[in-house]
């Protein structure tokens, strides 16, 4: 049974439906392959009597076709033959003067290729100049629309309405489904939720995506545009988002096959600009906070004479108050290149809590400054804890040194002092996932002060230098270290090590013999644990 035209609003591309609707006679009929009828259509070119039958196909034509002239250009050639030879070539669909046969028919709605039959007296030139100016004058409307599309998403990225806002508004306009791709990370807008699978199939396409991209040219303003096929009849339009030259990452638009049309295909190239525009305006204003919060930092930490008053008053513009008590804590990860992640998720935690801070990288490790005013603010260890917690959640192992709760710019200096120091010597003592205040370090305080003199490396090095020469495997330092920790128990030492204790009593007896000494003095025995000690600061 023939279909009757639809009353279905205007799709944002030109459609096999659109053309029905706008530009085909009144009494056309679709007789075959309704699935298709989303299809777009990009031109309309009628039959010819004399080869080729029609001009060069690329896809997405409407072809008009008169059974007349099909005798003339093959005596073999029918209606159903025909149509069968189109559906391979991506046409949009045909509309044939008069009868359909029931063979052509059963071929279209095989392959979803729109079928229409045209009044018997319809001029086939006529019609093929009226789908022509429908297709030019919708193609302007959609370029009128895709102009203001992208002055809409240009507005929301200048204005600083972040990428969120800007995916809302596209699939506002769009109507369908957005995908944001970034590093591991993608954001959906859409109804439901992103399937995994449908997750797993894009995920899967990056490699194709990165290789796609060496062959053609790269442009932020016109990024280029691919169609993609997904799962389950599915597919999608991506861009890539092009930040400073380099991949930022892929906006997409998902429908159903044949969906995803012209306009479709706009608004992605220009919502991708504008998402570059909103990326490279985030990554100012983040390069630019982070000048500022460094070289902040690096005045308040340096502790510069005549800066403290400068230092003060910036600091009070940022929202630091440096005569309120404050905290500094430093974090250095187990595995390099960590150090970016765990500033991130400080300053996540940090926005949360509602805490005052300046926060900055410095080599390997990151410090934070954090304001101790106000009711609400963390006991200092508790702050500790959670800033352990989140820093390990971001960058794995990660220890952790801090001091003593300051208040005043002047003292900010050697709070960071402590709290790198705290770092240094708790990494060392207690491992690549301990949290160390200064106050817990002992005698190592002392030595840190001391270790620029060269009296005493001298020490260390009178004291151990012997035994160093001849114990190449530290083995004799190691047993050393055992026996004065345990208070000079060959028995304890010999536990902590995991060795006999003949074994403990032979090497100590090798020590004493090297370096000329009575182990059961002891002045001798403090002596060299000072030394050791020593020896830790100075490989610390």
């Amino acid at each position: 049974m023939a279909s009757q035209k639809p009353a279905a609003p205007p799709h944002p591309h030109v459609t096999v439906d659109d053309v029905w609707r706008g530009a085909l006679p009144q009494q056309t009929e679709l007789v075959a392959g309704a699935a298709g009828s989303r299809r777009e259509v990009v031109w309309c070119t009628a039959l010819r009597a004399r080869p080729p039958a029609f001009t060069p196909l690329r896809g997405g034509e409407l072809l008009l076709i008169n059974p007349q002239v099909l005798s003339a250009v093959d005596a073999r050639l029918t209606l159903a033959r025909l149509v069968e030879s189109l559906a391979g070539q991506a046409v949009a669909g045909a509309a044939v003067l008069g009868r359909v046969s029931p063979e052509a028919r059963r071929v279209a709605d095989a392959h979803g290729l729109p079928l229409f039959s045209l009044p018997p007296t319809t001029p086939l030139d006529q019609v093929e100049q009226s789908v022509l100016r429908y297709i030019v004058d919708r193609r302007a409307e959609l370029h009128e629309r895709a102009q203001d599309l992208h002055r809409q998403l240009s507005e929301l990225a200048l204005a600083g309405r972040g990428l969120p806002a800007l995916l809302a508004r596209l699939h506002e306009l769009t109507g369908v489904p957005v995908v944001l791709e970034r590093d591991t990370t993608v954001d959906y807008v859409g109804g439901g939720r992103l399937s995994a699978s449908t997750s797993a199939a894009i995920a899967a396409e990056r490699p194709a995506l990165e290789e796609w991209l060496r062959e053609v040219p790269l442009s932020a303003f016109d990024p280029p545009v691919a169609v993609r096929p997904l799962l389950d009849g599915q597919a999608r339009l991506v861009a890539p988002i092009l930040v400073q030259g380099s991949i930022a990452g892929f906006l997409s638009l998902l429908g159903s096959d044949g969906e995803l049309g012209e306009m479709h295909r706009l608004a992605v190239g220009r919502a991708a600009h504008a998402c570059a525009i909103e990326l490279v305006r985030a990554r100012a204003a983040h390069d630019a906070r982070d000048e500022v919060d460094e070289e902040l930092l690096d005045v308040l930490t340096a502790g510069r004479p005549g800066s403290h008053q400068a230092a003060r008053e910036r600091a009070k513009r940022k929202g630091f108050d440096v005569d309120a008590p404050y905290l500094l804590v430093a974090a250095e990860p187990a595995e390099r290149g960590h150090g970016p992640k765990v500033r991130a998720a400080w300053e996540r935690l940090l926005a949360t809590m509602r805490s005052s801070a300046l926060v900055r990288e410095r080599g390997d490790s990151t410090l934070a400054l954090v304001s101790l005013a106000g009711k609400r603010a963390p006991e200092p260890r508790a702050l500790v804890e959670q800033l352990h917690r989140a820093a390990r959640a971001a960058g794995g192992p990660v220890a952790l040194g801090y001091g003593a709760v300051r208040t005043g710019t002047a003292e900010i200096a050697s709070a960071a002092r402590e709290a790198e120091q705290a770092l240094t010597m708790g990494r060392r003592l207690f491992g690549p996932d301990s949290a160390t205040p200064f106050k817990n370090l002992g005698l190592y305080r002392l030595l840190y002060a001391l270790q620029p003199l060269p009296e005493v490396r001298a020490f260390r090095d009178d004291a151990l230098g012997r035994l160093g020469a001849k114990d190449r495997r530290g083995v004799l330092l190691d047993t050393l270290g055992a026996y004065l920790a345990t208070n000079g128990s060959p028995t304890e030492a010999a536990d902590r090590l995991h060795l006999h204790r003949n074994t403990v009593l032979y090497r100590l007896g090798r020590i004493e013999d090297l370096l000329g000494v009575d182990l059961r003095n002891a002045e001798v025995r403090l002596a060299l644990h000072l030394a050791l000690k020593i020896g830790d600061v100075l490989e610390a």
